[in-house]
């Protein structure tokens, strides 16, 4: 039986669940940072160690750190050494040497549409100490990073996703300069700052996140965003260049934001596949897409299902299956509390929605995992343990904090 840390704090708090379903897992609760930082921007899992067992890993305002697995200890990677605030940190090996790199977008300034973020990956030394090597990028709001062979080379490229398009601004962020989605090829020397890049997108606004995914089904990884305008799918098709498919609309009634938000997508056990969002940009839905079943020729569009509203400030999307069942659950992060006379769950928190077939597609059933203790900025799934069972990871916003929580059998 794996003993608990005794360094960090351990609630052996089992949450209700909001919805029935007598196989669905319980959740104990871990926490293994109750201050990060004033906000705790994105988490990750990797083996940064090499033991074999996946660490986490995440960035606050003006650090970058990682807790150690089993025992969750934390160390720094870097602290004040990057342009505040850092928004994004992604795990790749980036140098080729074995070890676990981690590639970070800092500088960030939501509102400043005319003046470049930094790009960076943090790789260590011969003795083990972590350097930063700047990454030439001149995109205002760099928001979000990922890794991925959208290309079809072979080899992971580094996709740029800011937030704005250069010289934008508010309320509506729809008009004026669309966003680049830059694709970056790591180079012979990692250490040389210019990566050669390749804009994959420049009309969409307001990206705030994306997935790099085999969504169309065509065998190659597509970059699957959520913009301004929508849900879509940018795939790179040889050296004839980029296309974009769109597969939804997001929520274009919203004001003044619209769109979608988050944006993953999950697998069901008939091989069908659904894309999840929070709508609009920074919204209060809880939304999935599913393919049409009977599409017209020509016809793109996914089927769009709103699961759960109000969600205040929705801020996390993740698809993992946490019941085994081989279904994608959908875990949702949200920011803050809803309204006093909202129905239940109040929030902030992480919540599940568990699909089960329905005859117009799937249903969801919903489970409360945190209720309250988590102002959720970012989360994700991941096995910590070995055990089979997928647990959940979560950084705090407004509660600063970092928590695991180990999925239980009934």
């Amino acid at each position: 039986m794996r003993i608990l840390s005794l360094s960090a704090t351990l609630a052996l708090a089992t949450f209700a669940s909001g919805a029935r379903g007598a196989d669905f897992p319980r959740f104990e609760t871990q926490e293994i940072d109750p201050h990060v930082g004033e906000v705790c921007y994105a988490v990750t899992v990797a083996d940064v160690d090499g033991d074999g067992k996946p660490d986490v890993v995440a960035a606050s305002e003006d650090a970058v750190v990682w807790y150690q697995n089993p025992s969750w200890t934390k160390h720094d990677v870097i602290r004040g050494r990057t342009k505040r605030d850092n928004v994004c940190v992604q795990a790749h090996d980036v140098d080729g040497d074995g070890r676990i790199d981690l590639t970070l977008g800092a500088g960030w300034k939501p509102s400043d549409t005319g003046h470049a973020g930094t790009l960076q990956w943090l790789g260590r030394d011969g003795g083990g100490d972590w350097k930063v090597h700047p990454i030439e990028c001149d995109e205002p709001t760099i928001h979000r990073i990922r890794w991925g062979d959208v290309k079809g080379t072979g080899k992971d490229q580094l996709i740029v996703l800011p937030l704005q398009g250069r010289g934008t601004k508010g309320p509506n962020w729809g008009a004026g300069a669309g966003v680049n989605v830059v694709v970056y090829d790591v180079p012979g020397d990692p250490a040389y700052p210019h990566w050669r890049s390749e804009v994959a997108d420049h009309t969409l606004h307001t990206i705030h996140n994306a997935q790099v995914v085999d969504l169309l089904g065509d065998g190659r990884k597509q970059i699957v965003l959520a913009a301004w305008e929508g849900v879509f799918a940018l795939d790179r098709r040889g050296r004839g260049g980029w296309s974009r498919t769109k597969i939804g609309e997001g929520d274009q009634a919203g004001d003044p934001f619209k769109g979608a938000s988050e944006v993953k997508v999950g697998r069901l056990t008939d091989g069908s596949r659904y894309v999840a969002t929070i709508e609009p940009w920074h919204g209060n839905q809880v939304v999935v897409y599913t393919p049409p079943k009977a599409p017209k020729e020509g016809e793109s569009l996914w089927t769009r299902k709103v699961l759960a509203k109000p969600v205040a400030w929705g801020h996390a999307v993740w698809c993992a299956d946490v019941d085994g069942d081989g279904d994608d659950d959908l875990i949702i992060g949200q920011r803050d509390p809803n309204a006093e006379k909202a129905e239940a769950p109040r929030g902030p928190g992480v919540f599940v929605f568990a699909p089960r077939p329905g005859d117009d597609g799937p249903t969801f059933d919903r489970h409360d995992v945190d209720d309250g203790g988590m102002a959720c900025e970012d989360a994700l799934a991941a096995d910590l343990d070995g055990d089979g069972r997928m647990d959940l990871v979560a950084g705090g916003r407004a509660t600063h904090n970092v928590r695991i929580y180990w999925n239980r059998a009934r």
